[in-house]
């Protein structure tokens, strides 16, 4: 169990989070400035909230109303950076055995050697930093943490700094690592798939606050906010107009598309936000009744296509396949129950860290 209340001001910026999870892989999703990577150090002891609770799995690391503070290398927080933080004048071996844990004492070379095995780096023991990979370095920093027996690992965007390839790789290797050592995970990500791929609970923070807490899941399908539809890849974030509710069914105006999605009744001539994710919006022969559009961009990736669409004025996405050629006529529809009336978004905001 992840428990996390934290209020701290650092310069103009205001972090005011909250959040309380069962599940053992957490990751804190936001745009750059929100706050994530401060969150995390609150946890790991190297900023110190003004206010606030963090608690372990029953462990209690701060708490500012009985005045507990650990200190952070009492806490047991396994921590990885986006920068490589290796000693440069030490061995892989003597990297990982620094952080060593006072229970393998007499038995180093083991532990080392078992650490190194689990992150794929078998014989590379006496290598030097400087010797290795951008990848591979991030998996001896992964071995580091390992070495302190931690009771969650804190990484703050580990592996934005490799390339594509190595970096499903360390994903997956991650995923493993966890499974095998039966350690918790606090993970910093502006990258949706990353946070969708590696967490059971996703927290989405913006300007300092927390702005939704679910699954991947829940957070992509079912946004709250319109800041959180465009962070989950909701792209489409309309204006529209109640016309009508009943039955459990709202009926809105977004430019020239009529929406009806479920949802409690709103009032007659109400202007809310409501978002469409893309793989929502069909593509279909021109022709009543279903409105114009004109297809104005193609962005094809990986077999798929995002289409931006010209409709009366209004832009639109969709992900389709295969895509219509630039510059075609069509009709568009979005099905019953597709479109999501959201919440206003907190005007509100903690500025920039």
């Amino acid at each position: 169990m992840l428990h996390v209340e934290a209020t701290l001001h650092l310069g103009t910026f205001r972090l005011d989070v909250s959040f309380r999870t069962e599940h053992r892989r957490v990751v804190l999703f936001g745009p750059s400035g929100a706050g994530k990577s401060l969150t995390l150090q609150c946890v790991a002891g190297f900023a110190v909230p003004e206010r606030g609770h963090i608690e372990i799995d029953g462990t209690v690391l701060f708490d500012s109303a009985t005045r507990t503070n650990i200190p952070p290398w009492q806490r047991r927080v396994g921590l990885v950076l986006q920068a490589y933080t290796l000693f440069p004048h030490l061995t892989v071996a003597e990297n990982v055995a620094y952080g060593l844990a006072p229970v393998w004492k007499g038995r180093e070379p083991v532990r080392v050697a078992t650490l190194l095995a689990a992150v794929g780096l078998e014989g590379y023991m006496d290598r030097m930093p400087s010797q290795l990979s951008g990848g591979q370095r991030q998996r001896v920093a992964l071995a580091q943490a390992l070495a302190t027996d931690p009771r969650i690992l804190a990484l703050d965007e580990p592996f934005s700094a490799v390339d594509a390839p190595v970096r499903e790789r360390l994903r997956r290797d991650l995923l493993e690592l966890l499974d095998a050592f039966r350690v918790p995970l606090l993970f910093v990500t502006h990258d949706f798939g990353e946070a969708y791929l590696l967490g059971e609970t996703v927290v989405i923070l913006s300007a300092g606050r927390v702005v939704q807490v679910g699954s991947p899941e829940e957070v992509a399908r079912h946004p709250r906010t319109a800041t959180v539809a465009r962070l989950v890849g909701a792209a489409n974030v309309l204006e529209g107009e109640v016309l009508d509710s009943q039955d459990g069914w709202v009926v809105l105006r977004a430019g020239p598309l009529t929406l009806r999605t479920g949802g409690p009744a709103l009032p007659r001539g109400a202007r809310v936000p409501v978002c469409v994710r893309p793989e929502d919006v069909q593509i279909l022969p021109e022709g009543p009744p279903w409105p114009r559009a004109r297809v104005t961009r193609v962005l094809t990736r990986h077999g798929a296509a995002t289409v931006v669409l010209s409709v009366q004025g209004l832009a639109l996405e969709a992900s389709v396949a295969p895509a219509p050629p630039l510059g075609a006529s069509v009709g568009v529809r979005v099905p019953d129950g597709a479109a999501q009336v959201l919440e206003p978004d907190d005007e509100e905001g903690g500025g920039r860290p």
